[in-house]
């Protein structure tokens, strides 16, 4: 690795190849400061560039927390970690002389840290999208389901567990039919109960249209219903159907009560799909 070399000139100061794309994929577009927030856009609805790429630990001696710095690897200065997409107030306020000393490393790291993580929602899904494309086996379906009937503790006929079994199995094929959005809405409408949309909404840091898009996804699956007419009591709230699950009583609550006992993830099952869990 590159080491500054006393008396050797100055740090080189700009991002590394592809470090400027990743800053402006996780900036939603947004300055990254949250304490208040800023909406500042970093790019105008006329197309200029106002972001600026601000350095937490400062490349030069001198510069906005340089002293941080622990000496040994220059490149570090200039990677991700390292930098973090500001309006121009908020990246002249940190490095200013007259403010740079109320804004820690520390405090910098944490104000990129949540900034950040409202977009990487956006972009783990994309990729797991992806995968779930190219995967010709991604369902992994249920061979006996034996933990589960052990845990109902109902004695069912082995034909009465083998129906029971193709159910669960022809669900298994809708539930991989859904887009991965629509599989993580499912799993915190199932542990939730009835969530109204709004926690959703707030839970997946998406858009209203979007989150409107994947429920009217899962109820033409007959997985979920948005109460959304004026007359209705419960409007705003998301419910769940049986129609995916008819023939199996009170699955839904089944699924949630077995995963709680059995110390199973039900997004391993419903997002991951792999339904060999209920074995």
């Amino acid at each position: 690795m590159a080491q500054q070399v006393e008396g050797s000139g100055k740090n080189r100061k700009e991002p590394l190849s592809g470090v400027a794309r990743q800053l402006w994929v996780l900036s939603g577009n947004e300055c990254a400061w949250g304490d208040p927030l800023c909406t500042t856009r970093l790019v105008t609805e006329e197309g200029a560039w106002v972001g600026k790429i601000a350095h937490i630990i400062g490349a030069e001696p001198g510069s906005a927390r340089h002293e941080e710095w622990d000496g040994k690897d220059v490149e570090h200065l200039r990677d991700f970690d390292n930098l973090m997409l500001l309006c121009g107030v908020h990246h002249d306020l940190i490095d200013s002389s007259a403010t740079r000393h109320d804004y820690t490393v520390d405090y910098l790291c944490a104000v990129k840290r949540r900034h950040e993580a409202k977009y990487r929602y956006t972009i783990d899904n994309i990729e797991a999208e992806f995968r779930d494309t190219v995967s010709a086996t991604r369902v992994r379906p249920a061979a006996t389901m034996r933990r589960y009937f052990t845990w109902e503790g109902v004695a069912l006929e082995p034909s009465e567990e083998q129906e029971v079994l193709e159910l669960v199995n022809r669900f298994a094929g809708r539930v991989g039919g859904l887009t991965r959005m629509a599989r993580q809405v499912l799993v915190l409408v199932v542990n939730e109960e009835t969530p109204d949309f709004e926690l959703v909404l707030r839970r997946f840091s998406t858009d209203r249209t979007t989150l409107v898009s994947v429920v009217r996804e899962l109820e033409k699956a007959e997985m979920l219903y948005l109460h959304d007419e004026e007359f209705d009591e419960d409007r705003g709230q998301l419910s769940l159907t049986s129609g995916a699950l008819d023939g199996v009583h009170e699955m839904w609550a089944q699924f949630r009560g077995f995963c709680r006992d059995e110390d199973v993830d039900l997004k391993d099952i419903l997002v991951d799909l792999d339904f060999s869990r209920l074995d």
